[in-house]
């Protein structure tokens, strides 16, 4: 007498097209229940817009991205301020500030700045008084724009990590320039004063 074969449960004996034909098919909750395993959920393919991008497309989308640098991009190292230099144009400012007070009474009296200097020279009379009091306040005057300008421009110069303590010496030398500008033409406008420079003469 033949053994009569075991009736199949999980498809042993079905043809390859069965097989995958009932694998194509969700099994629902109560075959589940019967077969004694977890139910088989489909699972619906999102559209290719929602799924998750590849690591191609992510490489594609960073290169693009603003300020990710790109492979054979020439970089720019970002250049600091010498700690040397930053102490440097301190000190030169600072400097400027304080030529710039001390000489700012002189300046604001520059007649009577001038008068005791050419009574040493053996010129006496002075009578430039006006013109000399508007020497000295347009001396002050640039004076104090070359030092504001000193600091803007060194600020800046700091930020963007330049060389910068040569500003205030610039600055410094223009205005000292300034001044004696200021002083030989209130001292040379003076008939007195002339006449001592022409007696000088050989």
């Amino acid at each position: 007498m033949s053994e009569s074969r075991p009736r199949p449960q999980f498809g042993e004996y079905a043809s390859p097209e069965e097989q995958r034909a009932r694998i194509a098919e969700p099994i629902d909750e109560q075959r589940a229940e019967e077969l004694g395993i977890a139910p088989v959920v489909p699972v619906e393919r999102q559209p290719r817009q929602q799924q998750e991008p590849t690591l191609r497309e992510q490489t594609r989308e960073q290169a693009h991205e603003p300020g990710v640098l790109q492979p054979g991009a020439p970089t720019v190292a970002a250049r600091r301020p010498v700690a040397g230099d930053r102490i440097a144009t301190s000190i030169l400012l600072g400097l400027g500030l304080v030529g710039l007070i001390v000489t700012m009474p002189g300046l604001l009296d520059l007649p009577g700045l001038i008068r005791p200097a050419l009574v040493q020279m053996g010129v006496s009379g002075y009578s430039s008084d006006g013109l000399a009091s508007a020497m000295g306040i347009l001396a002050l005057g640039l004076q104090i724009a070359l030092w504001v300008g000193a600091i803007i421009l060194s600020s800046r110069s700091l930020r963007a990590g330049r060389l910068t303590f040569w500003i205030p010496l610039v600055a410094g030398v223009a205005a000292n320039l300034v001044v004696v500008i200021c002083l030989a033409v209130a001292m040379g406008a003076d008939p007195a004063f002339m006449e001592y420079v022409r007696s000088q003469q050989p």
